[in-house]
């Protein structure tokens, strides 16, 4: 074999070797990133179902309690009936916009605000938004990989031969990111 012919041999080698490398990288990455929102989604699921705990121990509540529990429920619909991921963030973006106004609308009644079941939900809820907040950071940590390693070149070549697209972050609303009106909250 001449000179030529062992160095077209060796680039090829290496291209086929990072061709092949390349691409499982990729789908790894992309298996990181389903396996972050499997976790996220069952955090979020969780909150739902504890959701679901404060609407049935809040059913004795009066018909103003009642609206309040309404809105629980038609933002937990929302969030269950969602058909796939862009759905789910988008309703639960929509949960956790609405979460403030509704706990504020539930302390207002005495009669939940001091059962302790309630209170005890509350508690869970507010370490489910912690564990939440943890699980959308490793999310988007997965994500953000993932979408820098398909837009790169030349890696950006094979994901768009195999189809690997750039994945969702899991962003807050940006009315979320405003200062919290504190004068507003109490005169409602």
């Amino acid at each position: 074999m001449d000179t030529g012919m062992i160095i077209i041999v060796a680039v090829a080698v290496i291209f086929i070797l990072f061709f092949i490398l390349s691409y499982n990288k990729m789908k790894k990455q992309e298996v990181n990133v389903e396996n972050a929102f499997s976790d996220l989604d069952a955090f979020l699921m969780k909150r739902v179902d504890q959701l679901d705990n404060l609407v049935q121990t809040a059913r004795v509540a009066t018909d103003k309690e009642m609206e309040v529990l309404k809105d629980v429920t038609a933002l937990r619909a929302g969030v269950m009936n969602a058909p796939n991921i862009n759905e789910k963030i988008k309703a639960h973006n929509t949960l956790q916009q609405e979460m403030p106004s509704i706990m504020m609308n539930m302390e207002s009644y005495p009669e939940i605000q001091f059962n302790e079941n309630y209170l005890h939900i509350q508690r869970s809820i507010n370490n489910i938004e912690e564990q939440i907040q943890a699980a959308r950071r490793n999310f988007n940590a997965h994500t953000g990989k993932y979408n820098q390693l398909i837009s790169t070149f030349p890696r950006n070549l094979i994901a768009g031969a195999f189809g690997f697209t750039k994945k969702p972050m899991f962003e807050t609303p940006p009315e979320k990111r405003e200062n919290v009106d504190m004068k507003a909250l109490f005169d409602r």
